[in-house]
């Protein structure tokens, strides 16, 4: 069991730290099993031993076995025996690289009653200056991160490049033809390099690894690669590690890798792509910013991620997809924990779900069930199920060859930025957008339409985190829907557009060459009623603007009509 840690710490996590039932073979004895039977009776000294000889026999490293143990000694108000747990923990903390813990340990009450022993006093104390020492080599590391990105991205960046071109050139059309891009070779290490981007009031790292035949003058498929175990981390760690920090997903995403610019943000508790805005918000702003410096194919940026970081990549598939092809989650919970599950909006792109039977995160009915309803929305979503295997399969040698799978559909996975139909569902007007149409003013005191309903089912049995082989029965509805919400569904032919809207009172459509034919008229149709009929141009200004923001080569939007619904 891990209790909270740094992004780097994952990175030494071994599948035997995991908190998971140890059977001796000859005696079948469950001792996590016992000690947990224990702890419902009060019996602390009985739960005590039976952790400490899980830890001991199971899993020797793991701090939060010893935590565990020390929480029961310490009801059982045993003075010796919870400092010589503790210091087990201090212990363990230190092999799984997690120096930051001494707040815990202070405010967890059942430890009050040592607050005055001068052996607890000389242990805060040297966790914290362990702690102390930690922040500054963190400082240190991150300080020449950011001296290496100032000098990569004064190198490299290619948009001066936009305030060269000569008044009457036709800007779509040079854009599209190519920027010039450097090489970026001075300025990374084994073919990478840690950056940053600020988030808040935080310099948050990030690691992007080239491939070996990069060519800056062609475009390069880039992949986004996000970690689990969100919840508990609580720091970056050394940044000089950041190249490895692929373990902390899968040991196999290299060999996979090759031919792509692999991007791997890095997530804490408090800035991350699952429960943080902010942290989701931070994932496209580090894909829209490095267009700047490599150059990427802007139909092939693809998602791929486990655990907390599969609920992330299917967040995006639900609530930003424009940026991305292909959505990849391994072991996915797919519900949205920043706002409602708009399972539908995935119909324009692309979710593959890397699934086990044996998962806690989220159990094999369900998979069944979600894979069940996607298809039956209309989106395109494909389970591949590993049977026999747990939650950390990603992390298994077993999984090399079933993972293959995963590469060779993500090599076919090209985006398509102009849909014929949308449907497009958004509670919060921040995340209104998929590819051509935005929602931009909701209407929630009216009354929905019949077509915009909310899906969802109940999930009841899950395989125990303690023992994946025996089920517990917790009763939890699939999504959740926190607000209420306006959609739109939306359809295009040629120049013709057909919107129905459920709780909208205004939207946008943008526009561009590739889209629509400027010689003919532009018609739209709101539920049944004509709207809008007109010829459109483009407005250089604002199609400058929309490039500079967004650095998407391929899809470049040259004007956009405002739409108020009746």
């Amino acid at each position: 069991m891990k209790r909270n840690l740094s992004v780097f710490a994952l990175l030494s996590i071994s599948i035997s730290c995991l908190l998971y039932p140890f059977s001796l073979s000859a005696q079948n004895i469950n001792y996590m099993g016992l000690a947990d039977s224990c702890m419902k009776l009060k019996d602390y000294p009985c739960a005590a031993a039976n952790y400490q000889l899980y830890l001991d026999k199971a899993d020797p490293e793991s701090n939060g076995l010893a935590y565990r143990v020390a929480i029961a000694w310490a009801l059982a108000k045993d003075t010796e025996k919870t400092m010589a747990a503790l210091n087990r923990y201090v212990k363990n903390n230190a092999l799984n690289n997690n120096p930051f813990f001494s707040a815990e340990l202070l405010k967890e009450k059942n430890f009050d009653f040592l607050k005055d022993d001068t052996r607890w006093k000389t242990m805060i104390a040297a966790v914290k200056l362990g702690e102390d020492q930690e922040r500054a080599k963190e400082k240190r590391s991150l300080d020449s991160v950011k001296a290496a990105f100032l000098s990569f991205e004064n190198a490299l960046d290619v948009r001066p490049q936009l305030n060269d071109l000569p008044e009457g050139v036709d800007f779509y059309a040079r854009v599209k033809k190519r920027l010039v891009y450097r090489s970026p070779k001075p300025y990374v290490k084994n073919n990478g390099i840690s950056l940053y981007i600020h988030v808040d009031t935080t310099d948050v790292p990030f690691y992007v690894q080239l491939p070996d035949n990069y060519n800056p003058a062609v475009p390069a498929p880039a992949l986004v690669v996000l970690h689990g175990a969100v919840k508990y981390n609580i720091g970056y760690g050394d940044a000089a590690g950041s190249r490895y920090v692929y373990r902390a997903t899968s040991e196999h995403i290299p060999f996979y890798t090759k031919n792509y610019i692999t991007i791997y943000p890095m997530g804490t508790k408090t800035i991350n792509w699952m429960t943080t805005e902010s942290g989701f918000d931070m994932v496209n702003r580090i894909v829209v910013h490095l267009k700047a410096f490599l150059n990427i194919d802007d139909n092939r940026v693809e998602l791929l991620g486990h655990s907390n970081g599969a609920t992330g990549v299917f967040t995006y598939l639900v609530k930003s997809p424009s940026l991305y092809a292909g959505f990849y989650g391994m072991d996915t919970q797919p519900r949205v924990y920043i706002g409602g599950t708009f399972l539908q909006n995935g119909m324009t792109r692309h979710f593959y779900n890397f699934a086990t039977d044996k998962d806690y995160y989220y159990p094999y009915a369900a998979v069944k069930t979600v894979d069940s309803l996607a298809k039956s929305l209309g989106v395109n979503w494909y389970t591949q199920l590993n049977v026999g295997y747990p939650h950390w399969f990603p992390s298994m040698k077993e999984a090399f060859t079933p993972m293959a799978k995963i590469f060779e559909d993500m090599a076919n996975r090209v985006r398509n930025p102009y849909p014929k139909e949308i449907y497009f569902e958004t509670d919060k007007l921040k995340y209104g957008t998929s590819d051509w149409i935005t929602i931009t003013k909701l209407d929630t005191l009216s009354k929905k339409a019949a077509w915009q309903t909310d899906p969802n089912f109940k999930i009841t049995d899950w395989p125990d985190t303690n023992d994946f082989n025996k089920i517990v029965h917790r009763e939890e509805m699939a999504f959740d829907y926190p607000h209420r919400s306006g959609a739109v569904k939306a359809k295009r032919q040629g120049n013709d557009f057909y919107i129905q809207t459920s709780d909208v009172s205004a939207f946008c459509i943008r526009l561009n060459r590739d889209m629509v034919d400027y010689s003919k008229n532009l018609t739209v149709f709101v539920n049944g009623k004509k709207v809008f009929s007109r010829r459109i141009k483009p407005d250089e200004a604002f199609t400058v603007s929309n490039f500079k923001a967004n650095l998407d080569r391929k899809v470049i939007w040259e004007n956009e009509i405002n739409i108020p619904v009746d």
